[in-house]
């Protein structure tokens, strides 16, 4: 494949500045600015960094019982080694669930 069409991905260490949306916006920019992924709005990018730090910090939450359920452990696993980003964003139903996150309190 040619390097012009390979698809750009990247991965952010998990760390305590990405549950900030400013820090989040910033990074975006940075990102964008830098060209390291594209296909996504600053608002994306911010929204996807943002809910990965967001599942990781509070997953502590999650009462005990449900934190065995596959589909959680799958979640908790998927975001504890970072964000992973790659060109054009994740599916829609991630992207929503990024969106909707993104509006939550953080705690």
């Amino acid at each position: 494949m040619n390097e012009t069409m390979r698809r750009k991905t990247m991965n952010i260490p998990m760390a305590h500045e990405l549950y900030s949306r400013s820090y989040c916006k910033e990074l975006a920019k940075e990102i964008a600015r830098e060209d390291k992924i594209s296909g996504m709005t600053l608002s994306q990018l911010s929204c996807e960094i943002f809910a990965h730090a967001y599942v990781y910090y509070n997953f502590r939450f999650v009462p005990g019982f449900l934190r065995g359920v596959k589909l959680f452990k799958s979640v908790y696993r998927s975001v504890s080694d970072g964000v992973d980003l790659e060109d054009n964003g994740d599916k829609l139903y991630r992207r929503i669930a990024y969106r909707l996150i993104w509006i939550l309190p953080a705690f």
